[in-house]
């Protein structure tokens, strides 16, 4: 019991560093067009000097490679402690989170899998291997991820035993981010799908 606790502390002390950062809204996706005519999506407002457009979730056609919608390129750029965060929609319902590519699920906290309606008792109990050493976690299926327009369905995911953070509520990992072509560049990121 005790070394459940220190680890819980050890990861929540990790992950404190994360927060603090701005936070997109549920549905702020936006379509930004350059003065060259290239148009990518991103979860932040555009850049200055690019036409912005607010784009409605149903819009983005069908993707066969994402098994649902393919959007466009993401871009993201780093927050605090040049860690990546934005607002994915889990379930049909916004979530905060952070990229985690060293990550293997799309791991959500106790409090954000209790908002989202999803119940541990249908998961399956594992352990997960993270930096801070073996955690215990719920498995379970997630039915929708979406970024930016693309969404993904039948998402592996896991259910955290504590809470990631006030600013976090999960971690954006690769059973999600392998539908992309990650890529960073100093304080940028762009997942482009593949």
């Amino acid at each position: 019991m005790v070394k459940q606790r220190k680890s819980a502390c050890v990861v929540l002390l990790a992950l404190g560093a994360l927060t603090g950062s701005v936070i997109a809204g549920p549905h702020d996706y936006y379509e930004c067009t350059g003065a060259d005519g290239i148009t990518a999506w991103s979860a932040t407002p555009c850049a200055r000097g690019e036409r912005q457009r607010r784009i409605a979730d149903s819009s983005p056609p069908q993707s066969t490679a994402l098994g649902g919608r393919a959007g466009g390129t993401i871009k993201l750029s780093s927050g605090r402690n040049n860690h990546f965060y934005t607002t994915v929609n889990i379930n049909g319902k916004p979530v905060r989170a952070v990229v985690d590519t060293g990550a293997s699920l799309v791991s959500i906290s106790a409090s954000a899998a209790k908002r989202l309606g999803i119940d541990p008792g249908k998961g399956v109990a594992a352990q997960s291997y993270t930096a801070n050493g073996v955690a215990s976690v719920t498995r379970v299926n997630l039915a929708s991820v979406e970024l930016g327009g693309n969404l993904v369905r039948n998402v592996a995911g896991s259910l955290m035993a504590q809470d990631l953070g006030p600013d976090i509520e999960a971690l954006l990992g690769m059973s999600f981010l392998k539908h992309f072509e990650v890529s960073t560049d100093g304080a940028a990121m762009s997942l482009r799908p593949k």
